[in-house]
């Protein structure tokens, strides 16, 4: 649910505040979570 809600918010931000730079961090961050939640192999 928390990123549905994440997505929802950045492609808001994104198409309504022509700011690139603000989506590129929040897919940074996005894949940082996603990388820290894998479990370690």
């Amino acid at each position: 649910a928390g990123f549905a809600l994440g997505n929802v918010v950045g492609m808001y931000l994104a198409q309504n505040y022509d700011v690139p730079n603000i989506a590129k961090k929040i897919e940074a961050f996005k894949k940082d979570v996603e990388a820290k939640k894998k479990p370690p192999e």
